[in-house]
């Protein structure tokens, strides 16, 4: 038996409603202990598809995400998130499938028997070409049925490109369960691929940074019938009183956000696009607290102010910023280089630009691009544009191309 949450999102763009399935009573789980984030790590690799390429392709991408394991499919971005437990020496993966270009998605189950290396992996033994990873997924509310096999090939050689997750993990016309810029979807980004996010910022009347995107509130973000107009019209009380996002979530400062970062996910990279030049001098003074906070805590967090406009960089140097916090410049290199800038953030659709990153590279520089969703161009950018990151709506499809590739 499951249970069904229906969920519907409104925007400008579509209308989208996905149907996110729970197992009832917390199916086996609910009875397991947790597994520690290194045992989890245990599965990571690549594996061919022995059952089910019809719903996954070929070959699939697994990986520990944080307090979760994901598989990252070669068929329509897919995508399955487990939450994890043992029951004596048997482990047991339960969570939900889905394509993340589309509306398909399921329950999902599997488990390794303490026969069937369980008790191997719990003991720090991890996969050989022999392991094969089983289990079944479901048709919407259905009961899973549909067998799954997944054989170990090789190891996920290099973790360190950065998957950045926009708008905090994605946004709303793309069927999420929490809204674009939440807490929620922060703390969701690493199961979808990420270990990086972006989050827009912008100041209310009284100066408080938040987090949204649009400068004016509408039904496409919020749900708040007196919640329309410019978002610095409102102070941060009346925002908090008037309206919420999509999903209910109460509108983040980015404070909140960075907490969440820190305490509650193992993300490493945060890019702040900083939406109103009036709220660089506070975003810098927060920058520098979290990125104290977090060598506090012995966390490598790299927190970047992100520029795109000609007048977000004359504030920034007005500011006597350049040597105290760390941009990220979307313009072209030579500002990046005026103002000393860490990461150089050009669009996707210049190219992969692989003389000019290579460029940034042997400056001590970063290249993020941005915003990639499209299959057929994203191997080429990570085959040969010399990039150290990819900024998507899709994170489980550029964690595919890039794992499997390498």
């Amino acid at each position: 038996m499951v249970v069904t949450v229906s969920i519907v999102l409104i925007s400008c763009e579509t209308d989208n409603s996905i149907v996110v399935p729970e197992f009832s009573n917390g199916g086996k789980l609910a009875g397991a202990l947790p597994l520690e984030r290194k045992q989890i790590q245990m599965l990571n690799g690549i594996y061919d598809v022995i059952d089910g390429t019809d719903q996954f392709g070929k070959i699939v991408v697994v990986k520990q995400t944080g307090n979760t394991l994901s598989i990252f499919t070669g068929k329509n971005a897919g995508l399955v998130v487990f939450h994890c437990g043992k029951i004596d020496s048997s482990l047991i993966f339960e969570g939900y499938w889905r394509y993340t270009q589309g509306s398909e998605s399921g329950l999902a189950q599997f488990e390794i028997s303490a026969e069937d290396n369980g008790k191997s992996l719990l003991r720090g033994i991890p996969p050989t070409m022999s392991f094969q990873f089983r289990g079944v997924i479901g048709d919407a509310s259905s009961e899973p049925t549909t067998k799954i096999t997944l054989q170990y090939n090789r190891p996920i050689s290099d973790t360190s490109f950065v998957i950045l997750a926009h708008r905090g993990g994605g946004r709303n016309s793309d069927r999420l369960a929490e809204s674009e810029n939440s807490l929620g979807i922060i703390q969701l980004a690493e199961s979808f691929g990420a270990n990086g996010i972006e989050i827009d910022v912008r100041p209310t009347k009284d100066g408080v940074p938040i987090l949204f995107h649009d400068e004016n509130f509408s039904p496409r973000l919020v749900d708040g019938e007196y919640c329309v107009g410019p978002v610095s019209n409102y102070t941060f009380a009346a925002i908090r009183t008037l309206c919420t996002l999509k999903n209910g979530e109460r509108v983040p400062t980015l404070r909140e956000a960075l907490d969440v970062v820190l305490n509650k996910t193992t993300l490493s990279v945060v890019w702040l696009d900083i939406k109103s030049p009036d709220v660089i001098a506070q975003a810098a003074e927060i920058q520098k607290e979290y990125k104290q906070k977090a060598s506090s805590m012995g966390r490598t967090l790299d927190i970047y102010l992100g520029l795109a406009t000609e007048e977000l960089v004359a504030r920034y140097k007005k500011e006597d910023l350049i040597t105290s916090a760390g941009a990220l410049c979307e313009l072209s290199v030579n500002n990046v280089r005026d103002i000393k800038a860490k990461v150089w953030a050009p669009r996707w659709t210049l190219g992969p630009l692989p003389a000019d990153a290579q460029q940034m590279r042997s400056e001590g520089r970063k290249t993020f691009v941005w915003t990639l969703d499209q299959r057929e161009f994203i191997l080429p950018f990570i085959t040969g544009g010399n990039l150290d990151g990819i900024l998507t709506n899709y994170p489980a499809l550029v964690a595919f191309e890039y794992y499997a590739f390498h």
